[in-house]
């Protein structure tokens, strides 16, 4: 059935609606920028500190020696650099290859990710089958499930739902306008035809319903989700990853670091914080492809991975600019309580306005106010497009962030309530929306054992884990001298040319 966007609803949002086509269009106008390296000093987000030693990692490495070669060599410690060396990890364990070196280095503190984990069932289904048929479009919601389905399994089978604050709740998708209700019509009925699974999972809330359950006057959709800390999960992967052993199964696999006579490691994985890549070149001597040139030495390696997001154009140029490569975007997000308790609020995920705002409670007792992640506001700030500065935040997006909840929950949010937590971080988009994954090049001047996952358009979470599978999938087959196969789940449209061009 069709449905229609109620007239009753007047929205009262601080908030710029329908940004995305005139955002698509400033979007090709930026002038390519090459990235630098990091802000050494970025905001203090809450998913770094927000409770005592919830960063074990922080400084990893940052003291001790880099190693002079390694096998693979890891640029970018968040959770599409963790996932690579964690999957090396699995296949070695598993047979695939043999035993390997791997090394991540990381120009600040280990891990600043962020977000909620929900794989989106529906969304650009209808411009996807337009432009890439129904098969083929089909595989963007295929990557999301299969990254948070493996995910979940990894979490529970070793008991890790504690550990990284593993909730299972739903997302919900508020429409503000009759405009977005359409769209969201369109891309259901997409995904339907198509057959994508878990969209049969989406149901329909109407503004009784919604005010009922969310204390909100808005019509919105539905479907499960989960929500975790990001870098308690990226702390345990590579933690898993770097105790696996020869004669000792993965679940068991950090039983290794206290017990020698399991076997030697079958991964070598170091981590070395505060280790700043300047420079990636072809090396001038044969036993090795790279000379990995950081801020503490070079290290030779014979595959790079640049899992650097908004940063991969400082190592690699050719990746600046709206046409074919990143755009380094800040993004910005502030942590406030909610004014009723958690058992009178809600326990879900939220996005709103076309994906621009997005927020969620932190697990907390039924009885305490609950601190609530909001991200977005930046459609109100004249360009966050082209920065690389998340040392400062933006005073008309924070503006914006502190009037947001108060207007679409007036009972649940105070305009007086000042946030808890303020932060900016950078965001890696990119024209297409979506990451770019494989080979970086396969010319005679540079080695064909360069790999990119990057350019996760702020929508990260239910995408790394895969898309980092992937490049090591890549690895290990050109490790082994076999031809990499394109996995089901995975949009060809993802893919760097060079890639493409070897299937």
């Amino acid at each position: 059935m069709t449905r229609t966007f109620p007239n009753t609803v007047i929205c009262d949002v601080p908030v710029l609606l329908n940004q995305s086509e005139a955002h698509a269009i400033a979007f090709d106008e930026l002038k390519p920028l090459q990235a630098g390296l990091p802000h050494p000093n970025p905001t203090k987000s809450f998913w770094t500190h927000g409770e005592p030693g919830c960063n074990p990692l922080a400084s990893e490495g940052s003291d001790s020696p880099i190693p002079d070669q390694v096998d693979v060599c890891i640029i970018g410690s968040g959770l599409t650099g963790v996932s690579c060396a964690y999957h090396l990890a699995r296949m070695i364990e598993n047979g695939a290859t043999s035993s390997m070196k791997v090394v991540i280095l990381e120009a600040r503190d280990f891990c600043r990710n962020g977000g909620h984990l929900v794989a989106k069932s529906f969304d650009r289904m209808h411009s996807l089958t337009e432009k890439y048929g129904a098969e083929e479009a089909a595989k963007s919601p295929a990557i999301e499930a299969h990254t948070v389905s493996e995910i979940l399994k990894i979490v529970k089978e070793n008991g890790w739902e504690s550990a990284v604050d593993l909730v299972k709740c739903r997302r919900i998708d508020l429409i503000f306008d009759a405009s977005e209700l359409a769209g969201i019509e369109r891309d259901i009925a997409a995904a339907k035809s198509a057959k994508v699974d878990g969209v049969e999972d989406v149901e329909f809330l109407t503004t009784e319903q919604a005010e009922k359950e969310y204390h909100t006057k808005y019509p919105a959709y539905r479907q499960p989700g989960n929500n975790l800390w990001p870098l308690k999960l990226a702390t345990k992967l590579f933690q898993r990853a770097r105790g696996t052993t020869a004669n000792s199964g993965f679940i068991q696999s950090l039983l290794s670091t206290v017990f020698s006579n399991q076997g030697p490691p079958v991964i070598d994985l170091a981590l070395h914080t505060h280790t700043p890549v300047e420079c990636v070149r072809q090396s001038g001597r044969g036993d090795r492809a790279y000379d990995v040139e950081t801020t503490r030495g070079t290290i030779r390696a014979d595959y790079v991975v640049h899992a650097t997001n908004a940063y991969v154009s400082h190592l690699l140029p050719q990746f600046s600019g709206p046409k074919n490569g990143v755009v380094p975007t800040r993004g910005q997000v502030i942590g406030t309580r909610s004014r009723l308790p958690r058992g009178e609020l809600w326990n879900d995920n939220f996005v709103a306005n076309e994906g621009y705002e997005y927020w969620f409670p932190r697990p907390c007792p039924s009885s305490e106010l609950p601190l609530i992640i909001l991200g977005g506001g930046r459609e109100s700030a004249r360009s966050e497009s082209n920065v690389t500065d998340d040392s400062v935040v933006n005073e008309t997006v924070g503006k914006t962030l502190r009037g947001f909840l108060p207007a679409v929950y007036p009972k649940a949010f105070s305009k007086d309530t000042q946030p808890e937590f303020e932060w900016t971080g950078i965001m890696g988009l990119t024209k297409t929306g979506d990451p770019i994954v494989g080979l970086v090049s396969t010319s005679e001047s540079r080695p064909s054992g360069e790999y990119v996952s990057v350019g996760y358009s702020g929508h990260g979470m239910p995408r790394t884990f895969a898309c980092a599978e992937a490049v090591a999938q890549m690895i290990v087959a050109k490790r082994n001298g076999k031809t990499w196969e394109r996995p089901p789940w995975l949009p060809v449209w993802f893919l760097t040319e060079q890639t493409k061009a070897s299937l």
